[in-house]
Protein backbone atom coordinates (compact mmCIF):
# COMPACT_ATOMS: atom_id res chain seq x y z
CA UNK A 1 0.00 0.00 0.00
CA UNK A 2 1.29 3.53 -1.21
CA UNK A 3 0.11 6.55 -0.21
CA UNK A 4 0.35 9.76 -2.41
CA UNK A 5 0.70 7.68 -5.26
CA UNK A 6 -1.71 9.20 -7.98
CA UNK A 7 1.34 10.37 -9.30
CA UNK A 8 5.69 11.88 -8.94
CA UNK A 9 7.02 9.65 -6.41
CA UNK A 10 4.88 7.27 -5.42
CA UNK A 11 3.26 6.42 -8.76
CA UNK A 12 6.65 5.20 -9.67
CA UNK A 13 6.97 2.93 -6.55
CA UNK A 14 3.36 1.68 -7.52
CA UNK A 15 4.61 0.83 -10.79
CA UNK A 16 7.79 -0.38 -9.82
CA UNK A 17 6.05 -2.61 -7.32
CA UNK A 18 3.93 -4.03 -9.86
CA UNK A 19 6.26 -4.65 -12.24
CA UNK A 20 7.75 -6.59 -9.56
CA UNK A 21 4.86 -9.26 -8.68
CA UNK A 22 3.48 -7.30 -5.74
CA UNK A 23 -0.42 -6.91 -5.37
CA UNK A 24 -0.66 -2.82 -5.28
CA UNK A 25 -3.04 -0.92 -3.05
CA UNK A 26 -3.05 3.27 -5.17
CA UNK A 27 -4.22 5.73 -2.81
CA UNK A 28 -4.25 9.22 -2.67
CA UNK A 29 -6.94 12.28 -2.87
CA UNK A 30 -7.33 12.38 -6.52
CA UNK A 31 -9.79 9.37 -7.27
CA UNK A 32 -9.29 10.02 -11.25
CA UNK A 33 -6.19 9.77 -11.35
CA UNK A 34 -5.46 7.12 -8.92
CA UNK A 35 -7.99 5.05 -10.96
CA UNK A 36 -6.05 5.94 -13.68
CA UNK A 37 -2.56 4.99 -12.30
CA UNK A 38 -4.16 1.75 -10.77
CA UNK A 39 -6.03 0.80 -14.45
CA UNK A 40 -2.92 1.53 -16.39
CA UNK A 41 -1.11 -1.13 -13.75
CA UNK A 42 -3.24 -3.76 -14.67
CA UNK A 43 -3.25 -3.46 -18.57
CA UNK A 44 0.53 -3.60 -18.14
CA UNK A 45 0.07 -7.05 -16.66
CA UNK A 46 0.03 -6.08 -12.46
CA UNK A 47 -2.24 -6.02 -10.14
CA UNK A 48 -3.63 -2.73 -8.31
CA UNK A 49 -6.72 -1.23 -7.08
CA UNK A 50 -7.43 2.28 -6.48
CA UNK A 51 -8.26 3.18 -2.67
CA UNK A 52 -9.52 6.74 -1.68
CA UNK A 53 -7.23 8.41 1.31
CA UNK A 54 -6.43 12.55 3.04
CA UNK A 55 -3.53 11.29 5.09
CA UNK A 56 -4.93 14.14 7.50
CA UNK A 57 -8.07 12.05 7.90
CA UNK A 58 -7.56 9.18 10.91
CA UNK A 59 -10.57 7.53 9.29
CA UNK A 60 -9.75 7.17 5.82
CA UNK A 61 -6.06 5.94 6.91
CA UNK A 62 -7.55 2.87 9.23
CA UNK A 63 -10.03 2.93 6.24
CA UNK A 64 -6.94 2.55 3.73
CA UNK A 65 -5.23 -0.66 5.76
CA UNK A 66 -8.98 -2.36 5.68
CA UNK A 67 -9.13 -1.47 2.22
CA UNK A 68 -5.84 -3.09 0.99
CA UNK A 69 -6.43 -6.74 4.03
CA UNK A 70 -10.52 -6.91 2.30
CA UNK A 71 -9.15 -6.34 -1.39
CA UNK A 72 -5.56 -8.77 -1.34
CA UNK A 73 -6.31 -10.98 2.07
CA UNK A 74 -3.51 -9.52 3.49
CA UNK A 75 -1.34 -6.67 4.46
CA UNK A 76 3.09 -7.31 3.40
CA UNK A 77 4.12 -3.77 3.61
CA UNK A 78 2.97 0.21 4.07
CA UNK A 79 4.89 3.07 2.19
CA UNK A 80 4.09 6.30 3.29
CA UNK A 81 4.92 8.48 0.85
CA UNK A 82 2.16 11.59 0.57
CA UNK A 83 3.93 14.79 1.94
CA UNK A 84 3.68 18.59 2.13
CA UNK A 85 6.83 20.94 1.50
CA UNK A 86 5.20 24.00 1.81
CA UNK A 87 7.64 27.20 2.79
CA UNK A 88 7.94 28.85 5.45
CA UNK A 89 9.51 30.36 8.40
CA UNK A 90 8.71 30.53 12.25
CA UNK A 91 7.73 33.93 11.15
CA UNK A 92 5.79 33.81 8.30
CA UNK A 93 4.05 30.18 9.02
CA UNK A 94 0.73 30.08 10.69
CA UNK A 95 -0.23 27.42 13.20
CA UNK A 96 -2.57 26.05 10.58
CA UNK A 97 0.47 25.84 8.32
CA UNK A 98 2.05 24.20 10.94
CA UNK A 99 -0.40 21.86 12.05
CA UNK A 100 -1.37 20.74 8.27
CA UNK A 101 2.37 20.05 7.49
CA UNK A 102 3.21 17.69 10.79
CA UNK A 103 -0.07 16.59 10.33
CA UNK A 104 0.41 15.13 6.40
CA UNK A 105 4.44 13.66 7.09
CA UNK A 106 4.65 12.53 11.25
CA UNK A 107 1.12 12.16 12.13
CA UNK A 108 -0.07 10.38 8.68
CA UNK A 109 2.54 8.19 9.35
CA UNK A 110 1.78 7.34 13.17
CA UNK A 111 -2.05 7.03 12.21
CA UNK A 112 -1.21 4.26 9.44
CA UNK A 113 1.33 2.72 11.53
CA UNK A 114 -1.41 1.95 14.04
CA UNK A 115 -3.76 0.30 11.95
CA UNK A 116 -1.25 -1.65 9.99
CA UNK A 117 0.73 -2.80 12.95
CA UNK A 118 -2.08 -5.06 14.30
CA UNK A 119 -2.43 -6.71 10.59
CA UNK A 120 1.34 -7.23 10.66
CA UNK A 121 1.99 -8.73 13.84
CA UNK A 122 -0.71 -11.11 13.32
CA UNK A 123 0.41 -12.22 9.94
CA UNK A 124 4.37 -12.65 11.72
CA UNK A 125 5.54 -9.62 10.03
CA UNK A 126 5.99 -6.93 7.68
CA UNK A 127 7.76 -3.95 6.37
CA UNK A 128 7.12 0.30 7.01
CA UNK A 129 8.93 2.37 4.57
CA UNK A 130 8.83 5.85 5.46
CA UNK A 131 9.47 8.43 2.44
CA UNK A 132 11.10 11.26 4.08
CA UNK A 133 13.59 14.37 2.40
CA UNK A 134 17.13 15.02 2.07
CA UNK A 135 15.86 18.06 4.82
CA UNK A 136 15.81 15.05 7.43
CA UNK A 137 18.92 15.82 8.75
CA UNK A 138 19.99 18.59 6.20
CA UNK A 139 18.30 22.29 7.51
CA UNK A 140 17.54 24.48 4.44
CA UNK A 141 16.35 28.00 4.90
CA UNK A 142 12.37 28.69 4.36
CA UNK A 143 11.73 25.12 4.96
CA UNK A 144 10.51 25.33 9.24
CA UNK A 145 8.22 23.19 9.43
CA UNK A 146 8.74 21.13 6.79
CA UNK A 147 12.54 20.53 7.98
CA UNK A 148 10.98 20.04 11.66
CA UNK A 149 8.51 17.50 10.33
CA UNK A 150 10.97 15.43 8.55
CA UNK A 151 13.50 15.17 11.52
CA UNK A 152 10.67 13.87 13.44
CA UNK A 153 9.85 11.16 11.06
CA UNK A 154 13.11 10.39 11.11
CA UNK A 155 12.52 9.26 14.91
CA UNK A 156 9.57 7.73 14.77
CA UNK A 157 10.86 5.41 12.12
CA UNK A 158 13.52 4.43 14.43
CA UNK A 159 11.74 4.02 18.09
CA UNK A 160 8.96 1.92 15.63
CA UNK A 161 11.62 0.09 14.41
CA UNK A 162 13.22 -0.50 18.25
CA UNK A 163 9.70 -1.29 19.07
CA UNK A 164 8.48 -3.74 17.05
CA UNK A 165 11.97 -5.70 15.86
CA UNK A 166 10.72 -9.01 17.95
CA UNK A 167 7.17 -8.67 15.61
CA UNK A 168 9.74 -8.82 12.71
CA UNK A 169 8.12 -5.35 11.56
CA UNK A 170 11.09 -3.70 9.61
CA UNK A 171 10.51 0.24 9.69
CA UNK A 172 13.12 2.48 7.34
CA UNK A 173 13.15 5.64 5.84
CA UNK A 174 14.27 6.50 2.87
CA UNK A 175 15.38 10.53 1.95
CA UNK A 176 15.39 11.59 -1.63
CA UNK A 177 17.45 14.92 -2.99
CA UNK A 178 15.51 17.14 -5.09
CA UNK A 179 13.47 14.83 -7.43
CA UNK A 180 12.07 16.35 -11.16
CA UNK A 181 8.03 15.20 -10.95
CA UNK A 182 5.37 17.28 -12.32
CA UNK A 183 4.14 18.40 -8.58
CA UNK A 184 7.94 19.37 -8.20
CA UNK A 185 7.79 21.25 -11.63
CA UNK A 186 4.04 23.20 -10.68
CA UNK A 187 5.62 24.06 -6.96
CA UNK A 188 8.36 26.00 -8.68
CA UNK A 189 6.33 27.17 -10.87
CA UNK A 190 3.57 29.03 -8.51
CA UNK A 191 6.71 30.32 -6.81
CA UNK A 192 7.37 32.17 -9.67
CA UNK A 193 10.81 30.47 -10.42
CA UNK A 194 11.91 30.01 -14.19
CA UNK A 195 10.77 27.19 -16.09
CA UNK A 196 13.79 25.89 -17.14
CA UNK A 197 15.35 25.96 -12.91
CA UNK A 198 15.07 22.67 -12.98
CA UNK A 199 16.43 21.66 -16.36
CA UNK A 200 19.70 23.96 -15.74
CA UNK A 201 19.76 22.03 -12.62
CA UNK A 202 20.16 18.96 -13.97
CA UNK A 203 22.66 20.01 -16.61
CA UNK A 204 25.02 21.53 -13.82
CA UNK A 205 24.47 17.90 -11.57
CA UNK A 206 27.65 15.38 -12.13
CA UNK A 207 25.73 12.94 -13.38
CA UNK A 208 23.64 14.86 -15.87
CA UNK A 209 20.33 14.57 -14.52
CA UNK A 210 18.07 14.97 -11.36
CA UNK A 211 16.98 12.04 -8.87
CA UNK A 212 13.70 10.76 -11.17
CA UNK A 213 10.87 8.86 -9.25
CA UNK A 214 12.50 5.19 -10.32
CA UNK A 215 15.70 6.11 -8.19
CA UNK A 216 13.08 6.04 -5.31
CA UNK A 217 11.22 3.17 -6.26
CA UNK A 218 14.16 0.89 -6.43
CA UNK A 219 15.32 1.55 -3.14
CA UNK A 220 12.16 1.11 -1.50
CA UNK A 221 11.56 -2.29 -3.47
CA UNK A 222 14.34 -3.54 -1.78
CA UNK A 223 12.82 -2.38 1.79
CA UNK A 224 9.93 -4.06 1.41
CA UNK A 225 11.49 -7.41 -0.20
CA UNK A 226 12.88 -10.30 1.14
CA UNK A 227 16.27 -9.27 0.60
CA UNK A 228 16.05 -6.68 3.51
CA UNK A 229 15.27 -8.94 6.14
CA UNK A 230 17.65 -7.54 8.28
CA UNK A 231 17.35 -3.96 7.66
CA UNK A 232 15.53 -1.93 10.06
CA UNK A 233 15.91 1.36 11.15
CA UNK A 234 18.12 2.14 8.69
CA UNK A 235 18.01 6.02 6.96
CA UNK A 236 18.55 5.67 3.03
CA UNK A 237 19.85 8.84 1.89
CA UNK A 238 19.20 8.66 -2.18
CA UNK A 239 21.30 12.02 -3.36
CA UNK A 240 24.68 12.65 -4.07
CA UNK A 241 25.34 16.24 -2.56
CA UNK A 242 23.89 18.64 -0.08
CA UNK A 243 20.80 18.91 -2.69
CA UNK A 244 19.51 22.63 -4.11
CA UNK A 245 16.29 22.58 -3.09
CA UNK A 246 14.01 25.98 -3.85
Amino acid sequence: MVTGSTSGIGEGIARLLASEGAPVVVSGRRVELGEQVAREIREAGGEARFGRCDVLVPDDCAALIEFAVSTFGGLHAVVHNAGLPERGTVLTHTLEHWHRIMDTNVTAAFLLAKAAVPVMQARGGGSIVHIGSAHTVIPKRNLAAYCASRGALLMLTRQMAVEYMEDRIRVNIVNPGWVDTPGERALLARLGHPLDLMDKAAAANPFGRLLGPLDIAYMVTYLVSDESALVTGAAFDVHHENPRMT
